[in-house]
């Protein structure tokens, strides 16, 4: 059987392997596949919450069911399998396997999230060999260059989503800017650099599997592939600076992305870093640090904070909203629960205030 494109596998019935950690915030990449790709996905696994619809979990994506293995997941057909759960290990958890194994067995490719190569198995590459399937390793390192600065070249507006820890938004955020962008008329480029924004976008990077002296270099391309026919581009932030396990990426994509703008992203709520467990330094300070460490080829700020609210209720987002507008004297809001508009906004007036030979597109 030939191998499939990543756009033909994105193209076919799927289901989602989340098992024992189905939510919003304990498999992003599910969570985030499920809002920008939900057309495809026939079921979710996750035996904690067999019987439960995918929208009764995460908020979104209707009445796709969530089942309680994979048996239960073929009845439905499907031709793919997304395993929807990235891990900070580069090991199969062994519970996985079978299920993986079963779905390779009965013809369904794979599209894989986790760092650990599903071929190093060899019960799993033999059964991928024995049906023909098709295995996309989402983490497979690409040849790349370091960092030549071509993004100055590019006649290009580039906004980067920074923010105050993982897992906070900065994806979203840069999804529903290019969103909205496009809804108005500007055509705009996502920079995927995750497993999850190339399994929505359908093309980019994932910087953690890039050898540390490349992933500026993968910025830069992600930057300059997205740039092709466009006026903005959106990269996709990772990690923060202020993040002990994922400074160096933030830093690297920084520096790789070059951007004009910065949009903060900061998750309501959000009192520790997850990682490291101290309490989260204030806001303001960690805009300053982001912005201090841009290049002096082309300084950025902040031009607007995008905040995750969910779980919030109304009241409280209008409160707290209000309380960090007056902290920082930015705009903010909760893309998801409003729109970007707030935040496309401040990216054009940013935009129309560069200098004339800094102005990338006509405003």
């Amino acid at each position: 059987m030939d191998t499939l494109s990543h756009a033909e596998l994105l193209a076919r019935p799927c289901v989602v392997f989340a098992e024992g950690c189905f939510g919003l915030f304990t498999s992003k990449v599910a969570a985030s596949f499920l809002r920008y790709r939900p057309e495809n996905c026939l079921a979710v696994i996750d035996s904690t919450q067999a019987g439960k619809r995918v929208q009764d979990v995460i908020g979104w994506g209707g009445d796709i069911p969530i089942v309680k293995d994979m048996e239960s997941a073929l009845a439905f057909r499907p031709e793919v399998l997304v395993i929807g759960k990235g891990l900070h290990s580069a090991q199969l958890p062994p519970a996985w396997k079978a299920p993986i194994k079963t779905a390779i067995l009965n013809g369904m490719h794979v599209i894989n999230c986790i760092h650990f190569r599903l071929r190093a198995d060899p019960d799993l590459a033999q059964a991928a060999d024995q049906t023909g399937i098709t295995i996309w390793e989402t983490k497979e390192p690409v040849p790349l260059e370091l960092n030549k600065a071509r993004v100055l070249d590019l006649p290009c507006f580039v906004v980067h989503t920074c923010g105050s820890d993982s897992n906070i938004g900065k994806k979203t955020t840069a999804l529903e800017i290019t969103r909205e962008a496009t809804r108005r008329g500007i055509a705009t480029g996502f920079a995927a650099t995750g497993q999850t924004g190339m399994l929505i976008s359908g093309a980019g990077i994932v910087v953690d599997c890039i050898p540390s002296d490349f992933v500026a270099g993968a910025a830069e391309k992600v930057v300059l592939d997205a740039a092709q026919g466009n006026d903005w581009v959106v990269l996709e932030g990772q990690g923060s600076l202020n993040h002990i396990g994922a400074s160096g990426i933030a830093l690297a994509l920084l520096h790789g992305g070059l951007p004009h703008a910065l949009v903060f992203c900061h998750r309501l709520g959000l009192e520790r870093t997850k990682v490291w467990n101290t309490p989260l330094r204030p806001i303001p300070e960690l805009i300053r640090l982001n912005e201090a460490l841009t290049v002096f080829e082309r300084p950025a700020k902040v031009v607007a904070i995008s905040v995750n609210s969910a779980g919030v209720s109304d009241a409280d987002y209008r409160a707290q909203a209000k309380q960090l507008e007056q902290e920082t004297g930015l705009p903010v809001v909760d893309p998801c629960r409003e729109s970007a508009a707030i935040l496309v906004d401040a990216l054009q007036a940013c935009q129309r205030s560069l200098p004339r030979r800094e102005q990338p597109a006509e405003v």
